[in-house]
């Protein structure tokens, strides 16, 4: 299960009663979206309303009081696996609970003058990759992690947690690995999407000109329409990347006036764009590789040394 752009609370009303029964693995990865992943990367990286330094720390904050408030973050990572416990065999079954993976390399200061922020032309404040935003984000996800790993560890010898993160460091899959310069969206070994990143068997022309279809209003991918929608309706006369035709300048009536329609937000984005921040096929294998070694080393689900548990 994985929560695309839902919280946790999302994943337990909408996904949990939709499983089947007597499940033999189950694997989740929800969280990131209860302490604000959206806010953060508008405000701190790109910017899609064109957001102020304030901005970006305020959204921090934000996220280290929901990290720090067992009420949210721990209660409802809690109430997921607790919920998802009945559909997994009884003798067998293993939950497996994915962490999530420092988004950016910490060893140089290279992407110090790098600014992802999508209204680059414009005159505005601009967020810039520096050393100290990227390790103060890093540090954000490391504490998700630590709670994941306590309320995995306090679920029982049937839920057990996969905590990635230094394998993707070992690998160089961040953004701004030391020696890196940004962008560089198709590297050897990149373990998460950039802007433009092309995956083999993928066709680039396709990737940039496919707007796709309406997206949910509340994911991940809806916000970030929302606000672009939201800043394109204050100044009618800008266009997203007009090189590209990211943004369909053509649109009538509602549409252009709200870019919202019922319960979605039109998607005025290429598809390559939709996917930043999320592992890429080489990410995945890496989660992959763990659960297979872990079920190799420690068996299903049952009863094991949670000692040993914790070197995972």
């Amino acid at each position: 299960m994985t929560c695309s752009g839902a919280t946790s609370t999302d994943v337990l009303e909408q996904q949990i009663p939709a499983l089947g029964k007597e499940l033999d693995l189950l694997t989740i990865s929800a969280a990131g979206n209860d302490v604000g992943l959206s806010p953060m990367l508008n405000s701190c990286v790109y910017q899609f309303y064109m957001s102020t330094e304030n901005a970006c720390n305020k959204s921090i904050a934000e996220a280290q009081a929901k990290i720090a408030d067992e009420a949210q973050l721990y209660k409802n990572v809690t109430l997921l696996i607790e919920a998802a416990k009945p559909k997994m065999n009884q003798h067998h079954g293993v939950i497996y609970y994915t962490g999530y993976a420092g988004f950016f390399g910490t060893d140089d200061d290279l992407c110090d003058n790098v600014t992802w922020a999508v209204w680059r032309s414009l005159e505005h404040t601009k967020q810039y990759l520096t050393l100290s935003m990227r390790t103060e984000l890093n540090s954000l996800v490391r504490s998700v992690n630590t709670i994941l790993r306590k309320a995995v560890t306090a679920s029982g010898p049937s839920v057990r947690f996969i905590d990635y993160d230094s394998r993707i460091e070992a690998m160089r899959g961040r953004y701004c690995e030391s020696g890196v310069r940004e962008p560089d969206p198709n590297r050897n070994g990149l373990a998460f999407y950039e802007w433009n990143t092309v995956d083999a068997g993928e066709n680039k022309t396709e990737l940039q000109n496919c707007t796709g279809g309406d997206v949910p209003k509340g994911s991940f991918q809806g916000d970030i329409g929302e606000k672009i929608n939201r800043t394109l309706e204050e100044h009618p006369e800008w266009q997203f990347d007009p090189d590209k035709g990211f943004v369909n300048s053509t649109a009538e009536g509602e549409e252009r006036q709200k870019g919202v329609i019922e319960d979605t937000i039109r998607w005025l984005l290429p598809d390559s764009y939709k996917r930043v921040f999320h592992l890429r096929p080489e990410g995945h294998n890496v989660v992959a590789r763990m659960i297979i070694e872990d079920i190799e080393k420690y068996g299903p689900g049952g009863v094991v040394d949670m000692m040993e548990m914790e070197e995972l």
